[in-house]
């Protein structure tokens, strides 16, 4: 069946799953709401959905647009921890989206741009906000999640959706499969980055993801255990960016 909302479907997915969703038609950020809810949450997942975003946040001063329709996944991952998340947690979880869509859509030429962004052919598709609530011994990682599907704003050339990429139009099985990788992916991360490094595999594939992407300005030679880019010209770290 032919997806006309992403956000419809996706709270159908999770009702299968038995994860609780917490909806709204419109709200200011997902993210936001889930940071105002983390330390009263009894379940380990929870996923905070919404259609439209009027003040959806992105990194820094910058923010996530959406077209107001439920044409993308503009979502919150709320999720319990049993200690505080160590700094390699951005990366982490960038990886992990980066490993559910290459399953979902291995055809497709998927890279990362270091800090939070998922491009497709080199046009960025996603967004990630990755923040942290800790109170004693009670941690929840929250992973903002937004990802153009349907459709996409059109104020900002250097965006794109997903749709015109597939040789089809998106069905819900797909959109079932992609959501299932994301929640494993999602699962694997939370192991790591209770860790104050990262595995040599990740390491390898954040690089391969990063020199991915056709409009880098660097190329990165090694990420190193602790998340940093090394380049002809120097460091970066992660968390600098």
């Amino acid at each position: 069946m032919k997806l006309q909302s992403i956000t419809d479907t996706t709270n159908n997915w999770a009702g299968q799953r038995e994860i609780k969703v917490e909806f709204s038609a419109e709200t200011a950020s997902t993210n936001d709401d889930a940071k105002d809810a983390a330390l009263s949450e009894a379940d380990d997942l929870v996923i905070y959905l919404t259609n439209h975003q009027s003040k959806g946040r992105g990194r820094g001063i910058n923010h996530w647009l959406d077209t107001g329709a439920g044409e993308s996944l503009l979502s919150t991952w709320s999720m319990a921890v049993g200690s505080p998340p160590q700094a390699i947690t951005a990366p982490r979880v960038g990886l992990a989206v980066l490993q559910a869509v290459s399953q979902t859509w291995p055809s497709l030429n998927w890279s990362l741009k270091a800090p939070n962004d998922l491009l497709l052919n080199g046009k960025k598709c996603g967004g990630l906000l990755v923040e942290t609530v800790s109170d004693g011994g009670q941690h929840r990682l929250l992973i903002g999640l937004g990802f153009n599907i349907l459709n996409h704003p059109r104020k900002f050339n250097e965006a794109t959706h997903l749709s015109p990429a597939l040789t089809q139009p998106l069905e819900e099985g797909e959109w079932f499969q992609f959501l299932d990788e994301l929640k494993d992916a999602f699962a694997g991360a939370l192991l790591d980055i209770q860790k104050p490094e990262l595995t040599e595999g990740a390491c390898k594939q954040l690089m391969q993801a990063l020199n991915a992407n056709p409009a880098a300005q660097i190329s990165v030679t090694k990420v190193t255990p602790r998340g940093d880019l090394v380049h002809k010209g120097g460091t970066i770290s992660w968390t600098e960016l």
